[in-house]
């Protein structure tokens, strides 16, 4: 008698995606509507490391990502910012608490997707450091399309369940809601190699 042994088919894409070394840059707009709200709430976003912010005219908040050397991506579908081990920033005023979103890794299948990243929180003397890698962002109408030698890829986004409740936690807020269409992704990718 024979057995046959067959990954599960997320975990088989996962494993036979074929990475290759990256530069470009990861792309994430937030709203107008939703920065003001947050604004309101007390919570701002600042970025770290080599993450470059920027205020658009319309009030909406640019978050750049930039894909280094050892960033990794498969064409269309996986991008993953290797290096970046600060990111995005979140800073509630009146608590004085934060959160910091590292180690992005964009996934698409079909025209959805996930963005997971690791929330940081802040150390505690009696639990240590919270850092745990989870879905954040859920991506929707996910695109790609060639561009020279590379690719791009657009998204919709919002608040994963999880993101959302983590990103409260850390925060000592109930500003973040789940299933809240943030704003937009858009990728750059050229591979090195």
């Amino acid at each position: 008698m024979g057995f046959l042994f067959a990954p599960a088919p997320a975990h088989a894409t996962e494993r036979t995606a074929t990475l290759v070394d990256a530069r470009g840059a990861v792309n994430i707009e937030l709203g107008p509507s939703f920065v003001q709200q947050m604004f309101k709430a007390g919570v701002f976003i600042y970025g770290s490391s080599d993450v470059r912010l920027g205020l658009g005219d319309n009030l909406s908040m640019q978050v750049y990502f930039p894909l280094n050397g050892t960033s990794k991506a498969s064409p269309t579908t996986v991008i993953k910012v290797d290096r970046e081990t600060g990111g995005m920033d979140f800073f509630n005023g009146p608590m004085g608490t934060t959160a910091g979103l590292a180690a992005l890794v964009v996934r698409r299948t079909g025209s959805t997707g996930f963005i997971t990243g690791k929330l940081i929180g802040p150390y505690s003397m009696e639990t240590g450091q919270f850092a745990e890698t989870m879905p954040v962002f859920a991506m929707s109408s996910a695109h790609t399309k060639a561009s020279g030698a590379g690719w791009t890829m657009t998204a919709f986004l919002s608040l994963t369940d999880q993101g959302a409740a983590t990103l409260n936690t850390l925060l000592e807020t109930n500003f973040f809601q789940a299933g809240a269409r943030i704003g937009s992704l858009n990728a750059d990718v050229l591979p090195t190699s």
